[in-house]
C-alpha cells in the first residue's frame, strides 16, 4: 500500500512516498514444534571406594551424542544418559559397564532405560562381582538414579 505524503521545503513542495510496511502470512512449514522435555535423564552413581567402571556399550533411543564407548566412570562421580522421550510410545535405551574389582574379580552391569509410553524406568538390572546397584525411580524433582557401591 502507498501513501503520497507532501511535505513543503522552502519553495518548493516535494512529494515523499512513504511505503507502510505489510506483514506477509508466513506459510506453516507442517513441521513438528520443537517439545520441552524431549528426552529424559538418567542417573548413574559410582560410590564405590575404589572401581572404575568402563563403558561397554550404549544403544536404543539416546539422545545424540551419548556417552561413548570407553568412557569410564572413576569413584565418586556420575554419568547421565539422556533417553528421547515421547508420551505415546516407548523408548529405550540398553547400557552395559564392565570395571574390575581391587582383587582381580570381574565385574559386569547391565541395565536398561525406558522413557514414555506409561514405562518409564530403570529396568533388568544385572550385575556379577562384588557391588550392590541400587535404584531410585525418581520423582517429580529427580531425575531415576542407579547407585553402584561396594559389597
Amino acid at each position: 500500500m502507498k501513501e503520497d505524503i507532501l511535505h513543503t521545503s522552502g519553495s518548493k513542495y516535494s512529494r515523499v512516498v512513504k511505503k507502510k510496511l505489510q506483514k506477509k502470512k508466513r506459510r506453516k512449514c507442517g513441521c513438528k514444534p520443537p517439545l520441552l522435555g524431549s528426552t529424559e535423564g538418567y542417573n548413574v552413581l559410582n560410590r564405590t571406594s575404589s572401581t572404575t567402571f568402563t563403558l561397554s556399550s550404549a544403544t536404543g533411543d539416546l539422545q545424540s551424542p551419548p556417552p561413548a564407548v570407553g568412557t569410564t566412570l572413576t569413584p565418586g562421580n556420575r554419568e547421565n544418559f539422556e533417553v528421547d522421550f515421547d508420551e505415546f510410545q516407548n523408548n529405550s535405551a540398553s547400557i552395559a559397564y564392565t570395571a574390575t574389582a581391587a582383587d582381580g574379580t570381574p565385574i559386569q552391569l547391565s541395565f536398561k532405560l525406558n522413557s514414555g509410553g506409561g514405562n518409564s524406568g530403570i529396568q533388568n538390572v544385572k550385575s556379577t562381582g562384588p557391588i550392590n546397584v541400587n535404584v531410585n525411580q525418581g520423582s517429580i524433582s529427580s531425575d531415576p538414579s542407579l547407585t553402584i557401591t561396594d559389597k
